[in-house]
């Protein structure tokens, strides 16, 4: 039974995040999106933070979709980790979002 309350959307575009492990130490990473609903992301990624913590993302959609410029900046919790199994399904975490900001970029000054 499908226990999700919104749709996901398959969506494979560029992840920045970053966290604050409880040791207050600063850490970085880079994923690429699985899918993307209302309330949340996964991003594939061989660096996924520790379930629980909280972490701050910035979706490019442009990596997506060559004609959107916007991105997409929340702070969620993640709340699963999935490890590359055998058969090559690459792993990552899932995070839970309660509200995610659509930004287009300025454009270029001449």
């Amino acid at each position: 039974m499908e226990r999700r309350r919104h749709r996901r959307h398959d969506l494979s575009a560029a992840v920045k995040f970053d966290w604050e492990s409880s040791d207050n130490t600063h850490h970085e990473g880079t994923g690429i999106t699985r899918d993307f609903s209302v309330e949340g992301l996964f991003v594939m990624t061989e660096n996924p933070p520790p379930v629980g913590t909280a972490v701050h993302f910035e979706v490019d959609l442009k990596t997506a979709r060559r004609d959107s410029a916007a991105i997409v900046r929340a702070k969620g919790k993640v709340n699963r980790i999935e490890t590359t199994n055998s058969m090559g399904r690459f792993g990552g975490f899932a995070i839970y979002a309660r509200r995610m900001r659509l930004r287009k970029p300025e454009p270029a000054s001449k």
